[in-house]
């Protein structure tokens, strides 16, 4: 059962790292965010220096496959749950440029997102993110496990 749990992690690290990467690769071929990120005095400067930079351009949802696919429904079901897609299918941090930060396993861990443009009415201009711990998973899981196990007993 434990590798069961443990494995669903690495999956959604998984899909966690490529939507990273994809974030990343929209930024290194964006030069108008690059000198935005160079110019701009609304990113400390310690953030404009980090190793990890990337762009969310609205542009992830094209490439993971539609929510009403097997695939595309597990994809989208992980990010949601990790946080990093809002409820109604769009990207956290739509619009932004973010800054990831690392675990000591390499896994993403948590980023910070800095609107570029135009920042609409109820719209934050910077964004956090933290992965929730995998000992919250683990105790919800185990959580729901007694709790199903205790209504077959007694039912």
């Amino acid at each position: 059962m434990h590798a069961e749990i443990f494995g669903q992690f690495a999956v959604e690290n998984l899909y966690i790292q490529q939507m990273f990467e994809h974030f990343r690769t929209q930024y290194l071929t964006n030069k108008r965010m690059q000198l935005f990120v160079e110019s701009t005095e609304l990113i400390p400067n310690d953030l404009k220096h980090q190793s990890y930079i990337g762009l969310c351009d609205r542009t992830l949802g094209l490439k993971i496959p539609s929510n009403r696919t097997q695939t595309g429904g597990v994809i989208r079901g992980y990010l949601q749950r990790a946080g990093l897609l809002i409820p109604s299918g769009g990207e956290l941090f739509r619009g932004c440029i973010v800054f990831a930060e690392t675990d000591e396993f390499g896994h993403f861990s948590s980023a910070v997102g800095y609107r570029h443009g135009r920042i609409r009415h109820g719209q934050q201009a910077v964004i956090r993110w933290c992965k929730s711990e995998p000992d919250a998973y683990i105790q919800l899981g185990l959580a729901k496990i007694q709790e199903v196990a205790y209504a077959k007993a007694y039912h």
